[in-house]
C-alpha cells in the first residue's frame, strides 16, 4: 500500500472518476473529509469472470480468518465481478469497489484479525461498495477469485497485513508523495532479513517415462504437478522468506530414493509432495493431504501409496530391500517430533485448501508413501484432485483454478512456519 499520501479533494474526485463511482451516501460519507488518505487502485485480476455470463454477482456469505502473519478476507459470490481497491486514512480502512453486485449474506460483526468490522452498500448503476474497517494501516498482499467448484461458489479473496507508517519527518503538514504511475498496490515491506530463510523442497510427482494418472481427456499428472510446483515457488519466492528448491525442474524421471535425497540434500526445513490421483470410480472427487504411517488410514489409502511406490520399478529398478539407511528412516520418523512436525503442516494444508477445492471425507490422512520417508525433514504429500473425475480433471485444467491451488499452499507453508516460529509474525 503507499503510505503516508497526504491527498487534496481534487484527488478524491478525479480516483473516483478513473473508479467510475460516486461517493457512497449512507455508508461511508465521512471518508471525502479525511485529512490523510491513500488511494490504491487494483484492476481485477485476469480472468476474471464478469456479469457478461448472464448470472448478476451477489455476495452470499462472508467469511474473515485470522492466520497469524495476515487476515483473508473472503467473499462467496454467485459470480465474480471487476473490482478495484483503495484504502483511507483516519481511519484507517480498505474500500472494495465490485462493478456490479447484490448483497444477500449475514455480516460478521465480531472483530478478526486487522478487521474491526464491514459495511456495504449500493453505488450508481448497480456497483456494489464493500468497506473494511481496519484495526490500523494495512498492506494488500492479494486480491483474487478463486473459481466456482461443484456445490462451492465463486470466493472473492482479499489477503491483509499490518503495515507500520513510516517514521515522521518532523516537518508538520508535509507527507512524501509515492510515484503517481503506480496504479497497483505494492508487496508488503518487510523488515532487512533479520530472519533465517527456510528451504522449502516441493516435489513435483513423476515424471519422464512416468507420466503418473492420466485423465479422461489426456490430462497427465507429471505435467500438472510440475506447473503447480512452480506457481507454489514463485509465490513463496516473492515474500523473501523462502528458498524453493524443487526436485525435478523438467520432465525427468527420478526414483523415489532420490527424491527424498535431493530434498535433504538442499537442506529443506519441509517437503511437499504434489500429486494427482485417478481410481476406477468416476464420480469420487476431491484433495486430500497424507503424513506418512506405517500402518495406513484405510484401504484406499493404502492402495494409492502402493501405486506411487511402484511407479519407482518404472525403469526396471525396483526399490531395494530395506537396508540400513531406510531402516535408520523408518526408526527417525517413528519420532513423535517428526511425526508432530508432519501432522502440522498438514494440518495447515487441508485449513488452506479448504478455501480453494472440495476436500474428500477424512482430508488428512495416513499412508507409508516412501517420498515421504526423509529422517529430518516434516513432509506430506498433497493429492491435487482426481483426474478420473471428468469435472474436476477439467478444473485442473484451469489456470485460475491452478493459481487458486497454489496460493493455498503457500498460504498453508507460511501458515506452519508462523505456527513453528511465532517471531516470524512480527
Amino acid at each position: 500500500m503507499i503510505r503516508g499520501l497526504r491527498v487534496a479533494s481534487l484527488v478524491f474526485a478525479t480516483a473516483l472518476a478513473w473508479c467510475g463511482l460516486a461517493p457512497l451516501a449512507g455508508v461511508d460519507d465521512a471518508w471525502a473529509q479525511d485529512t490523510a488518505s491513500a488511494v490504491v487502485p487494483t484492476l481485477s485480476p485476469p480472468g476474471a469472470a464478469s456479469a457478461a455470463s448472464g448470472v448478476r454477482p451477489a455476495v452470499l456469505s462472508v467469511r474473515i480468518g485470522d492466520h497469524g502473519s495476515k487476515t483473508r478476507f473472503v467473499l462467496e459470490m454467485t459470480a465474480a465481478a471487476d473490482f478495484r481497491i483503495f484504502a483511507l486514512e483516519n481511519p484507517h480502512r480498505m474500500v472494495v469497489d465490485f462493478a456490479a453486485g447484490d448483497w444477500r449474506a449475514t455480516s460478521a460483526r465480531q472483530p478478526v484479525g486487522l478487521i474491526t468490522g464491514h459495511r456495504y452498500g449500493r453505488q450508481q448503476g448497480g456497483a456494489l461498495r464493500v468497506v473494511l474497517d481496519l484495526a490500523g494501516p494495512a498492506d494488500i498482499v492479494d486480491s483474487f477469485y478463486l473459481p466456482a467448484a461443484g456445490a462451492t461458489p465463486y470466493r472473492f479473496v482479499l489477503d491483509l497485513v499490518p503495515t507500520t507508517p513510516p517514521g515522521s519527518t518532523g516537518r508538520s503538514g508535509s507527507a512524501s508523495v509515492a510515484p503517481a504511475a503506480l496504479s497497483v498496490p505494492l508487496p508488503p515491506r518487510r523488515p532487512a532479513p533479520a530472519v533465517e530463510r527456510r528451504i522449502v523442497a516441493i516435489d513435483p510427482g513423476h515424471g519422464g517415462i512416468d507420466p503418473g494418472a492420466i485423465g479422461a481427456s489426456g490430462l497427465r499428472e507429471k505435467e500438472l504437478t510440475l506447473d503447480i510446483a512452480r506457481r507454489v515457488k514463485a509465490r513463496l519466492e516473492a515474500t523473501g522468506r523462502y528458498t524453493v528448491v524443487l526436485t525435478r525442474e523438467g520432465d525427468e524421471f527420478l526414483r523415489l530414493p532420490e527424491r527424498v535425497r535431493r530434498a535433504r540434500a538442499s537442506g529443506a526445513d519441509l517437503l511437499l509432495s504434489l500429486h494427482a490421483d485417478s481410481i476406477g470410480n468416476p464420480t469420487f472427487r476431491g484433495a486430500s493431504v497424507y503424513t506418512l504411517s506405517d500402518v495406513a488410514s484405510d484401504r484406499q489409502a493404502e492402495m494409492l501409496a502402493q501405486r506411487e511406490n511402484r511407479a519407482d520399478a518404472l525403469a526396471g529398478i525396483a526399490l531395494d530391500p530395506v537396508d540400513d539407511v531406510t531402516a535408520s528412516i523408518l526408526i527417525d520418523l517413528a519420532q513423535r517430533h517428526t511425526q508432530n512436525e508432519s501432522n502440522g503442516v498438514a494440518q495447515k494444508v487441508v485449513e488452506a485448501l479448504a478455501d480453494a477445492t472440495p476436500l474428500i471425507g477424512t482430508p488428512h490422512r495416513y499412508a507409508g508413501f516412501a517420498v515421504l520417508k526423509a529422517p529430518d525433514v516434516p513432509s506430506v504429500l498433497v493429492e491435487l484432485g482426481y483426474l478420473s473425475n471428468r469435472r474436476e480433471e477439467t478444473q485442473l485444467r484451469s489456470a485460475a483454478h491452478r493459481a487458486g491451488l497454489a496460493a493455498a499452499l503457500a498460504e498453508a507453508i507460511d501458515a506452519y512456519f508462523d505456527w513453528r516460529d511465532p517471531q516470524r509474525r512480527s
